[in-house]
């Protein structure tokens, strides 16, 4: 294993401060001779809203307000930051870190991640938002040609994508905004050995106080300054991919001494792979003003040493939290000391949160031995939630109930509760026997915990109307026939009381239930034949309103 020379401490923002970082803020004022501009800033602590840290713990699935781009960069490291903001102000912002690069280094570049958004407004050149990357070399006090970059709004800026975010000025000018997705430039430091060198990253607004740009950055400090990915394989391989940095226009791969073309784009496919010590060297050329033409040298690398990556087939969770990849059982049976990555295809797109992947799919997980060697397998992450098939019921009639568990079709390996509302808080006491029309549900979970929530529709018809009636006429001659006066109740009706009155008015008969009779007596007496007059209160117990019913009856002895 050729290594290569390791970076800085926290160059990568991995400790999730600006530690060995340096922070300026100030402003950008427009010069004397009103056709250019100058940032003007001094050495500060990092200022909040300016020099923004963001880590997973708290920005994890967090993205950016204009470019819908996450906020995190998505080469899987665990910090990233925002340089600036879109209160505009004519703000400007630095971090800048310095370095000694090593005099023995075989190969020394930086590669760093940005994100930019900047407000375009029909301000001239010198005038508009912007963010820039720069190397200033400390030992001979001057700053390099290249590489550096420099983004203006306004400027035919590559890669940049018009946001939907539409703002105007007060007085109702266009002032659209632009942004670029997270993409990497490589800074090749080789020309630098030996010598102090200082990286700067600059944003600042435009100069009228009233429009912004903003950016983010991350360094891979996983990659130990190696801008050619993949250059070592493993004995029996078949094929070895070279991958260059991501960002660029053009690439053109070579072999050692730039004498044969062996390729172009940003990935190198040989088949079978070359011999151990075999040197590659990848002509990059930027985008226009963004950066500098360069070529970046490997060495391949070819690993004796076997080792073996075991990756379950399918993961399994819920399609509100996802699975977690990192799993140490997803990778267990593989051999120890492995460092894994995580893709979401096989191009190997960094995953941004391996912790939580909310969606179903091949994805690819990629082990890294201690020497160099790597293997990517594939796995499917499969997001189940339990399903559950509503039968709606047919309605019912008071006072029959209906039993909820007769709504659907039961699994036995799934576990059903029922609850009075959607989210599934307020069991249902008697789920069995429900009696009251409404919308209910059904949660049923499955043995990962998996939850879903169905509703089901009940409707639990009235009961028929009540019915209070009575013969009117008797004939109380202790024949054995209708000899007894009663009403004749139907429904859900309660009994409270019966008076029945001559036709003078005068009380002759009360009764205070359904089951008493009257025989036609008063005090034990016959009452003459002729009408007399009932009056009947009670209650429906089913709508809970009062009951007056009246009649007449007639004595016939």
């Amino acid at each position: 294993m050729r290594a290569f020379a390791q970076l800085p401490p926290n160059i990568g923002f991995e400790d999730g401060s600006f530690n060995y970082w340096n922070c300026a803020a100030g402003r950008v004022v427009v010069n004397a001779d009103s056709t250019s501009s100058t940032v003007l800033v001094g050495a500060s602590n990092p200022i909040p809203g300016r020099h923004t840290v963001f880590g997973k713990l708290d920005a994890a699935g967090k993205i950016d307000y204009y470019g819908g781009f996450p906020v995190l960069c998505p080469n899987g490291s665990n910090y990233s930051i925002r340089l600036g903001n879109d209160s505009a102000g004519a703000q400007a912002e630095r971090v800048s870190y310095s370095f000694v690069v090593p005099a023995e280094a075989y190969s020394y570049s930086i590669n760093f991640n940005y994100a930019v958004v900047l407000q375009n407004p029909p301000h001239k050149f010198f005038e508009q938002p912007r963010f820039t990357a720069r190397i200033y070399d400390v030992t001979d006090d001057k700053y390099a040609d290249c590489p550096s970059f420099d983004f203006v709004a306004g400027s035919e800026l590559p890669g940049f994508q018009l946001s939907k975010r539409v703002l105007k000025d007060s007085d109702g000018t266009p002032a659209p905004v632009y942004f670029k997705n997270w993409s990497t430039a490589s800074l090749d430091m080789r020309l630098y050995a030996g010598k102090k060198m200082r990286i700067e990253f600059t944003t600042n607004d435009c100069t009228f106080h009233k429009h912004f740009g903003y950016a983010y950055l991350d360094i891979d400090e996983a990659n130990q300054a190696q801008p050619i990915g993949g250059n070592a394989y493993c004995e029996g391989e078949k094929e070895i991919i070279l991958k260059g940095p991501v960002g660029f226009l053009d690439y053109k791969w070579y072999n050692g001494d730039m004498t044969e073309e062996l390729g172009s784009g940003q990935t190198l496919e040989i088949s079978p792979p070359p011999p151990d010590l075999t040197k590659i060297a990848l002509k990059i050329t930027p985008y226009p003003d963004v950066g500098c033409e360069d070529i970046l040298y490997t060495v391949i690398n070819k690993i004796s040493n076997g080792y073996k990556l075991n990756l379950v087939d399918t993961v399994s969770g819920c399609p509100e939290t996802g699975v977690d990849l990192t799993a140490p059982y997803i990778t267990a049976g593989s051999t120890p000391g492995l460092t894994y990555s995580y893709f979401s295809d096989v191009a190997g797109t960094p995953i941004p949160d391996p912790k939580r992947v909310a969606l179903p799919g091949t994805y690819f997980i990629q082990g890294l031995s201690p020497d160099g060697c790597t293997v990517t397998l594939p796995t499917h992450v499969k997001l189940t939630a339990p399903f559950i098939k509503v039968n709606q019921p047919s309605p019912v009639r008071y006072p029959d109930t209906f039993d909820i568990t007769t709504a659907f079709d039961r699994v036995d390996s799934l576990t059903y509760s029922y609850y009075m509302d959607a989210s599934a808080t307020i069991p249902i006491k008697n789920y069995t026997a429900i009696d009251k029309t409404g919308r209910y549900y059904i949660k049923v979970e499955n043995k990962l915990g998996c939850v879903s929530i169905a509703s089901v529709d009940i409707t639990i018809l009235p009961p028929l109307p009540y019915v209070i009636a009575a013969p009117n006429l008797f004939t109380p001659n202790n024949d054995g026939v209708n000899d007894t006066f009663s009403l004749h109740i139907e429904g859900f009706v309660q009994f409270n009381n019966l008076n029945v009155y001559n036709r003078y008015g005068q009380l002759v008969y009360n009764a205070k239930s359904q089951a008493d009779l009257w025989n036609g007596n008063l005090n034990n007496r016959p009452l003459p034949d002729g009408t007399y007059y009932w009056l009947f209160t009670g209650l429906d117990t089913y709508y809970h309103t009062k009951i007056t019913k009246s009649g007449y009856v007639e004595i016939i002895r």
